[in-house]
């Protein structure tokens, strides 16, 4: 009797203290004391086959903005361009800080670029920020190192055969080794070379952690995490973010060893993000600074950069080259362009930009179709506030859904079909495509990110045909449940093209 007494108290606690705090949270469906609404989270992901398609009937039943439990902790969703910019540009103050708990958190305990906030984040990013710009991001230096690869990748690809015959391989492989030598270039001077069995581990711990990382793995309290009894989860989907960590660590112990032997002299600035860092760590020394620059903080900020600067580019070309396998009509009228603006005899250049609108559409439009999370990234409220009229508190952890405005039919009508026309009809439409986020913590990679789609897309339209090898993939993710929305498995053929 007693013990029902005490579930009953207990069970009528929780209750009431869900329900003040309901009052002070936009609507969204009833939640249960513990588990919130994972029981109806879970059905509409088994229902509707992936995350986005459950966010997407929530939205349909609650609105534009809307709540969802994550067991005892609330979730706020806004599905709407206009909000967006209203509470992460107009109200950046209040909707800037990083919801970084659970496996966010992992490793990076409060620091990196991605996960920490305050001042730590403001001279982290802003350090890496500077250090790229100076390294040629958003300047012709960059063009340079883009082609450089892009160039190096076909002709390695190809077997040296100066792109005469034809080449086939993996898309996933392809894109991640072209894109992964960019990031690895700015960082430590270094590209990746095919058969590397490190970079293939890398790739391989990468694709493991991604796939297997879920929604509920953002939220988990760190006595959870360490709890013997969830060891073989967080194994399973951390472990390989373990591995790229103490990569990035064995990456600084080296090179501070080669500074300690003479083998490696850093000239002025340095060549490379870690040259400039260390630097950065020597002359905070030097004055005497209570700095936040030390190697450890290095490996975390390579770590961040790394991941989001490699995986986020790489991914959304190989649903690149899906799409254009699957629309070759798009393939056509783009060459057209782009074989009329150079003749045929030279690259696309970033200053073509303005002079090829079909490329920017038909770029927009992967983006779109990419739209590479399934669930973003949070953000917490800094102070009480109102978001369309509805109360969100202080401390509550929000995001602004990408793929839900992504394919919001209101925007993109038939969101489904890949057709790049509709940014030509509509010139507005571009502003409300934010595949890199909004506001003060979107993507700091942008710049390079956007540089790399356009030279790799454009280039390799000009360059050469696009064949399947086998069947014509499917523009359908792998990963409908993860965080990230991978795209198909397949290979292809690069066919060169030869203009009169």
């Amino acid at each position: 009797m007693l013990l029902i007494l005490l579930f009953t108290t207990v069970l009528a606690i929780l209750i009431i203290h869900q329900w003040i705090k309901r009052r002070n949270l936009p609507n969204g469906p009833t939640p249960i004391p513990i588990i919130g609404n994972l029981h109806q989270l879970f059905y509409l992901y088994w229902k509707h086959g992936g995350a986005v398609s459950a966010y997407r009937q929530l939205e349909q039943t609650y609105g534009k903005v809307f709540t969802v439990w994550i067991g005892p902790l609330p979730t706020v969703y806004i599905s709407d361009y206009d909000l967006a910019h209203e509470t992460h540009i107009k109200k950046s103050n209040i909707f800037g800080a990083r919801f970084a708990v659970g496996a966010l958190n992992y490793i990076r305990e409060g620091r990196g670029i991605v996960a920490s906030n305050g001042e730590f984040w403001q001279e982290h990013r802003r350090f890496a920020l500077t250090t790229l710009r100076n390294f040629g991001l958003g300047r012709n230096l960059m063009e340079e190192k883009i082609m450089e690869e892009y160039r190096y990748r076909f002709a390695q690809t190809g077997n040296g055969n100066n792109n005469k015959s034809s080449i086939e391989t993996n898309s996933s492989m392809f894109f991640d080794l072209l894109i992964g030598s960019i990031i690895n270039q700015l960082l430590i001077s270094e590209r990746f070379e095919q058969g590397d069995p490190e970079f293939e581990k890398l790739k391989e711990s990468l694709s493991i952690g991604l796939e297997k990382f879920g929604v509920l793995d953002i939220f988990l309290p760190d006595w959870i995490m360490n709890a013997w009894w969830m060891k073989w989860r967080m194994d399973d989907i951390l472990g390989p973010f373990s591995w790229i960590h103490r990569l990035s660590q064995r990456n600084v112990q080296r090179r501070m060893e080669q500074i300690e032997s003479g083998e490696h002299v850093i000239d002025g600035d340095g060549t490379d993000f870690m040259d400039t860092y260390i630097n950065k760590i020597e002359k905070d020394k030097r004055e005497g600074v209570d700095s936040t620059f030390t190697l450890e903080t290095l490996a975390i900020d390579m770590y961040d950069l790394w991941i989001a600067g490699q995986e986020t580019t790489s991914t959304t070309l190989s649903w690149a080259c899906a799409c254009l396998l699957n629309h070759p009509e798009v393939v056509k009228i783009a060459r057209e362009e782009l074989v009329h603006l150079t003749g045929g005899h030279r690259s696309i250049s970033l200053t073509d930009k303005t002079s090829t609108p079909y490329l920017n559409a038909v770029i927009n439009e992967v983006q779109r179709i990419a739209s590479i999370l399934n669930v973003n990234i949070f953000r917490q409220t800094s102070e009480d506030t109102t978001v369309n009229g509805q109360p969100i508190a202080a401390g509550t952890a929000l995001t602004t859904h990408l793929s839900l405005i992504h394919t919001d039919e209101n925007l993109f009508q038939n969101h489904t079909e890949f057709r790049p026309e509709r940014f030509l009809e509509n010139n507005n439409l571009e502003k409300k495509l934010i595949p890199f986020g909004i506001g003060k913590r979107a993507c700091l990679g942008e710049s390079l990110a956007r540089a790399e789609l356009y030279l790799v897309t454009g280039n390799m339209i000009l360059d050469y045909d696009l064949q399947p090898i086998g069947e014509v993939p499917q523009i359908k993710t792998t990963s409908p449940c993860g965080i990230m929305k991978r795209p198909p498995v397949y290979s292809l053929r690069f066919v060169p093209v030869h203009h009169a």
